[in-house]
């Protein structure tokens, strides 16, 4: 029992020093990534397939054709607010690269000159 006990405190440290080993691997693999919780939890969110998973889920609740149609609606509501996106950044633009700023003169909104 006692050959036992000193193959598996063995083991354990062997374990112990491979894990380490391990993170010190990925850690050059991986870019640096913020500690905070916050960000590590958007990372998560944006990661497409954590997005996978949760649908593989949904749909294996037997919920297959509200799936589907959620996807379907999530998928054109992603394509309108791309457009959006792009004509207000358009608009950003267009005022920003008008002569004398963003704002139309006084004179031209009908106003007193002083």
């Amino acid at each position: 029992m006692a050959d036992l006990q000193e193959r598996r405190r063995a083991l354990l440290a062997r374990c112990a020093q491979q894990r380490v080993e391990f993170r010190e691997r990925l850690a050059v693999l991986r870019p640096q990534q913020p500690r905070a919780a916050g960000a590590a939890g958007q990372h998560v969110a944006r990661h497409p397939l954590a997005w996978i998973a949760v649908l593989g889920a949904v749909m294996l609740m037997r919920r297959t054709r509200e799936v589907l149609s959620l996807l379907v609606f999530i998928r054109s509501a992603v394509g309108l607010v791309t457009r959006a996106a792009q004509l207000l950044r358009l608009i950003g633009h267009a005022r920003a690269s008008r002569p004398g700023g963003a704002q139309p003169s006084s004179s031209a909104r009908g106003g007193a000159q002083p």
